[in-house]
């Protein structure tokens, strides 16, 4: 079957199962861009926003090292808030006053370029219900190209899907802890681990062991295993992943999660809606 993979764009590289919309500007190295369609009753879109080279080396995309004095997730969510909003009056008082619709490469870099990673989740999952939808769509878009630039670099001559997959595995397992209680994590990982297995037999080579011990995830990646001889719409959703319900891969119900190692995973993801 067609794994679901990134494009391979020089500006963007959106990591698998994310879609675009009109409301953020488009470049010409986005418009190569695989999509799969959502399901009924899914969320339609995520936004298309490319951060300046120089902005994306402001952004600390792993998070995974944990410290004694790190903030807890409603300090970060709150402290984010009032960050945006300071770039916004910024934008404002200089003439150019934040506009979704038509916002330039200045505006994207000023409000999101010095946020890491954790704050950025914080904006897509509207952790505190203070995000609006632009903003949530355009933090998801931001996480997915940093996804989609780790995967990129470890296949920069797009010869090596596999090697592409496995890096996106790595990248998705040094994301915070927060990041990993939601199912559109749960069915990153999984779909990662599912596109690195299928790339890797289809080249005759054996696949090493990535299996994760997030429950969720081991039965998202079963789910697919047993569906792989179908189309991608089976397996996968085009778009971010709110509830696992609403996935074509599970439109027969979410069966049950069975006890395993790490924290309890969470059947409903956070809703990135306003």
């Amino acid at each position: 079957m067609n794994v679901m993979e990134p494009s391979v764009g020089a500006a963007r590289q959106p990591a698998p199962l994310s879609t675009t919309t009109s409301s953020a500007p488009k470049h010409a190295a986005e418009a190569k861009e695989a999509t799969v369609g959502p399901p009924d009753g899914a969320r339609d879109t995520a936004a298309v926003v490319t951060l300046s080279e120089t902005a994306q080396a402001s952004l600390v995309t792993q998070t995974a090292t944990q410290t004694a004095g790190k903030k807890d997730f409603a300090t970060v969510a709150k402290d984010t808030r009032a960050a945006i909003d300071a770039k916004y009056a910024e934008l404002a008082a200089n003439g150019k006053p934040m506009d979704y619709m038509h916002a330039t490469q200045e505006s994207w870099d000023t409000v999101y370029g010095g946020l890491d990673r954790r704050a950025l989740f914080a904006i897509a999952s509207n952790s505190d219900g203070s995000f609006s939808k632009d903003e949530q769509d355009t933090a998801q878009s931001i996480m997915s190209q940093q996804q989609g630039q780790a995967m990129m670099a470890a296949d920069p001559t797009g010869n090596d899907l596999a090697a592409r997959f496995r890096a996106g595995v790595a990248f998705l397992e040094g994301v915070s802890d927060e990041e990993k209680g939601s199912a559109n994590w749960a069915v990153q990982r999984a779909a990662n681990q599912f596109g690195y297995e299928q790339s890797m037999r289809s080249s005759g080579r054996e696949p090493d062991d990535l299996d994760s011990e997030n429950p969720l995830v081991a039965m998202i990646k079963g789910a697919m295993d047993r569906l792989k001889d179908k189309s991608p719409e089976s397996v996968a959703t085009g778009g971010y992943v709110k509830d696992l319900k609403d996935m074509p891969l599970f439109r027969d119900g979410v069966p049950a999660v069975a006890a395993g190692p790490g924290p309890s995973p969470q059947i409903r993801a956070l809703d990135i809606r306003a």
